[in-house]
């Protein structure tokens, strides 16, 4: 998929170094975009998730769930005059369905190991289940609120603290934030469905919830 990092080869060196070699991306990761210019337009925030999500039903298509999106892994460079040309990174902990790796993960989250970046992880993660694209999904619902708001729909400090948020707690609401309120209703009840914790309630594809964000924007 174009919005993909591309990855050319890996290996490893004599000495047992680990290598793997990507393409170079010019750009900025969303995470300084968002730092840099605060909450993004709603219009800006649907052209990126597109591609984001381009890149993801391909993936999900293929059976592979990345399970580490968050802001840093997502990088805009320019590329025929689109200022926002995505590429989505870091697959480093994605895993096939019914995979090996996915039984071992199963394990060690049962032992108290997690994988995965803590604000933007599924309550699915957190108990050792297994994974499919919606939670993804709940992960793409927090990078669109924190988008929209420049802040997370919840607040923690540590590990356990973020599981017990994601599993129990309501995330705070959007139309309660300054720059929030002003986003479209509909495009706020997108992202609060992709933030349900019952997998079930939230949308069933990347590509179902940036269609739903898109259609919010006849709201504006």
């Amino acid at each position: 998929h174009p919005n993909t990092i591309k990855v050319y080869d890996f290996g490893a060196e004599a000495d047992g170094t680990l290598y793997i070699a990507m393409e170079y991306v010019d750009g900025r990761s969303l995470d300084k975009v968002i730092e840099g210019e605060g909450p993004l337009s709603p219009s800006r925030v649907v052209a990126i998730l597109k591609q984001v999500c381009g890149a993801l039903d391909e993936a999900h298509g293929l059976g592979v769930v990345h399970r580490d999106l968050k802001p840093e892994n997502i990088v805009l460079g320019e590329r025929l005059g689109n200022p926002d040309f995505v590429k989505v990174l870091d697959f480093g902990i994605a895993a096939r369905s019914e995979s090996a790796s996915a039984q071992r993960e199963q394990k060690l989250t049962q032992q108290g190991m997690v994988l995965g970046t803590p604000p933007y992880m599924s309550p699915e993660q957190f108990t050792g289940q297994e994974l499919d694209r919606r939670s993804d999904v709940y992960s793409l619902g927090i990078i669109a609120y924190e988008m929209l708001t420049c802040r997370l729909p919840f607040n923690a400090n540590t590990p356990w603290q973020w599981a017990t948020e994601h599993m129990t707690a309501q995330p705070f609401p959007m139309d309660q934030v300054p720059t929030g309120a002003g986003v479209p209703r509909s495009m706020r009840d997108a992202v609060m469905r992709a933030l349900s914790k019952d997998p079930n309630e939230r949308p069933g594809s990347a590509g179902a919830f940036v269609s739903e964000l898109e259609q919010g924007l006849d709201g504006l």
